[in-house]
């Protein structure tokens, strides 16, 4: 509520989902609004993989609106983001997508994430699924960014245990592709390293207790953190396949990453051995007397333990054989000239790593 009058809000649209509102979550949030004698509308129709005509609804009810509120996972920050954009910009979402095409800042956005992973309250894309083309489409625009991010790790406590897990492992792959691609700096590497420790140290001990605090708190730093290294870095071919995978088959996107990101790592070992063995040594893994080769597989290794531990299956069971073709072409198409990636994978690779994640008997 003070965010808003400090902005000289009128009217403000709160953007969330139908569980987050009716579970009362909201209330203090609302309350806090009303206080600080603002109108508001709440729009909680957001769904899993919002598509554009969620987006049109939400944009439909934020008519009257100067403002946007976005409570919940990465879902509603997208959807908030791309209502917020197209408001401002007297248009629709889809003519948005892509690179670049927010020509006005959108709305002032106040962020509020439910979840520890997307890192979307920080970061200057909004992925949209596409009905049309089953397919996921990005804005990506650095005007996209919200103006205020609030990080309340009580919000986060009731979340399951998969989509812990699940957001915990989007952060991780956020922070792995910064910290591996050619974009990388001194900051993004801070930043990314910050996440990696947080997510190692407290995503164990949320799993065990889902009311430790402390690690919830970890936890959203760690996506934010990541969420500020992937947005000056891009990503790699963790988010060129799973995006891929997931329009096409409904695997949940925090999924998608974890499933893959093990693999991708391992890819890239003969390349980025150095780096992953500087996050081993952060890690206190192996001994002093390790050589870098054997700090950097340790390293790995450890990605596959902890997938593992938060009990991500090894393959995605909608994702049949027959389709490796065309995920593989989509893939590229989205990444190759374009994802500062430190080694690009080659036909050959793409295929044996999507049989090694697809479904074991073809549909």
């Amino acid at each position: 509520g003070r965010l808003l009058k400090m902005l000289g809000a009128r009217k403000t649209l709160v953007i969330t989902d139908g569980f987050l509102h009716q579970s009362g979550l909201l209330n203090g949030l609302l309350d806090s609004i009303r206080r600080a004698e603002v109108e508001y509308t709440v729009f909680d129709g957001v769904q899993s993989d919002p598509t554009f005509a969620i987006v049109a609804s939400a944009k439909q009810a934020c008519t009257d609106c100067d403002t946007v509120v976005a409570v919940g996972g990465g879902s509603v920050m997208d959807t908030a983001k791309s209502v917020a954009a197209a408001m401002a910009n007297h248009t629709e979402a889809e003519a948005l997508a892509g690179m670049f095409k927010v020509r006005r800042h959108m709305l002032p956005l106040i962020a509020v994430p439910t979840t520890a992973g997307t890192g979307s309250e920080t970061t200057v894309a909004a992925i949209i699924s596409d009905t049309a083309t089953h397919s996921k489409k990005q804005i990506l625009d650095p005007k996209l960014v919200p103006m205020f991010a609030i990080l309340d790790p009580e919000l986060t406590v009731g979340l399951p245990k998969t989509t812990t897990a699940y957001t915990a492992l989007d952060a991780l792959t956020h922070a792995l592709e910064a910290y591996v691609a050619d974009y990388a700096d001194e900051e993004t590497d801070r930043q990314a390293r910050i996440a990696v420790r947080l997510i190692f140290q407290y995503l164990p001990k949320v799993w065990e207790n889902p009311a430790n605090l402390e690690g919830r708190e970890a936890l959203l730093t760690a996506s934010f953190f990541a969420g500020m290294a992937y947005t000056r870095t891009y990503v790699g071919y963790v988010h060129a396949f799973a995006p891929t995978i997931g329009g096409k088959f409904g695997v949940p996107h925090g999924l998608a990453n974890a499933v893959l990101l093990p693999h991708v790592m391992r890819y890239y070992l003969p390349v980025c051995g150095k780096r992953f063995a500087q996050l081993a040594k952060m890690l206190n893994l192996g001994t002093p007397g390790d050589s870098d080769q054997v700090r950097a597989t340790r390293f790995v290794k450890l990605l596959y333990q902890l997938n593992r531990q938060m009990e991500i299956p090894k393959r995605f069971e909608k994702f049949p054989a027959s389709a490796i073709e065309e995920v593989i072409d989509m893939a590229f198409q989205e990444c190759h000239g374009v994802y500062p990636v430190p080694r690009y994978f080659t036909r050959e690779h793409a295929r044996k790593l999507m049989e090694a994640v697809c479904a074991k008997e073809d549909a």
